[in-house]
């Protein structure tokens, strides 16, 4: 199971919550089903397989120029929405 699958599992989240809040960030005029359907492809593609995202392409450029890229997570229970 990958990070974010992790960090979904232990917010007791889907990914439709995921592009929900998402949404709520990219497209605040969206409702939340709204932003679900714009939205929800693209975070089921990032969850399941992030390393095949944009972010996949930027971390492999980097890696390529001899730096790493490094996420920092916080607590799940310390994070915010």
């Amino acid at each position: 199971m990958n990070t974010l699958l992790q960090l979904l599992d232990e917010k007791k989240w889907n990914a439709s919550d995921l592009a929900r809040e998402y949404g709520k960030r990219e497209s605040p005029e969206l409702t939340p089903d709204e932003a679900i359907k714009k939205y929800g492809s693209m975070i089921r593609k990032a969850v399941n397989d992030p390393d095949r995202t944009k972010h996949g392409t930027i971390k492999q450029l980097i890696e390529i120029l001899g730096g790493e890229l490094v996420v920092r997570v916080k607590r799940v229970e310390d994070m915010s929405f």
